[in-house]
């Protein structure tokens, strides 16, 4: 059976405080899936193209299970959504978040050629923030035995973060690669910036923290492709 053994960090009480707790983790590989969240968009994108896609490229040459969710906001476009009436007081202030998304006949994501599906991986469409929430992603894991998840992509404090969460819900462990997703000061309200902090602000460095203490374990893209490397198939 072909297991791989990855190196993870999370953050754990100690008796004198809290402070991160590092350790290998070894996995059967048929119980492991990849799967990236709203890595859609062609605009070109460094953390995409720079670790998103080398990690995917070594979870397919292992053999890891590729899956992808994406956002389809036509699917709560209506009037009256509670999505559209936050969204138009704090991201488009005097303007509907979802007007455009109402009058689309058809949507297809499109991706970076580096990290764009390939036959056979399926891509379910969401309708906001978690990829498990009225979707047939859970009922397509289990059918395949996944137990674990690696997860990549967008955005910590949104719709990664939330399925992660629901993830976990769902009794899957779930290993986030870090530097997967928004660089360090992305994210970041004006006020909330730090640059002398490694992840460039708070929301950053309290989204990781709590993911780490609560949600799961992380990794880096490195970290994961040198472990990919050193699969041991017995």
């Amino acid at each position: 059976m072909a297991q791989i053994t990855v190196p993870i960090r999370y953050y754990k009480d100690f008796k004198g405080g809290y402070d991160y707790g590092y350790e290998d983790l070894t996995l059967d590989l048929s119980t492991c899936a990849f799967l990236l969240v709203d890595v859609d968009g062609k605009r070109p994108n460094p953390t995409t193209e720079q670790y998103i896609a080398p990690a995917l490229t070594a979870a397919r040459k292992i053999g890891l299970r590729v899956v992808y969710v994406h956002n389809d906001l036509r699917l709560v476009a209506d009037p009256g959504n509670i999505v559209g009436e936050v969204w138009g007081k704090t991201k488009m202030p005097g303007g509907n978040a979802l007007e455009g998304w109402a009058k689309r006949r058809a949507y297809t994501p499109e991706y970076l050629d580096c990290v764009a599906p390939r036959e056979g991986e399926r891509n379910f469409p969401k309708w906001i923030w978690s990829g498990f929430h009225d979707t047939f992603l859970d009922q397509h894991l289990r059918s395949w035995g996944i137990r674990t998840l690696f997860v990549v992509g967008y955005s910590r404090r949104a719709c990664l973060h939330y399925t992660c969460a629901e993830a976990v819900g769902r009794n899957y462990r779930v290993i986030l690669l870090r530097d997967c997703s928004n660089a360090p000061g992305e994210i970041e309200m004006p006020d909330t910036l730090d640059d002398s902090l490694p992840e460039g602000g708070w929301i950053n460095r309290i989204t990781l923290r709590n993911f780490e203490h609560l949600i799961g374990y992380t990794t880096t893209s490195a970290e994961f492709v040198a472990a990919s490397g050193r699969v041991h198939r017995g």
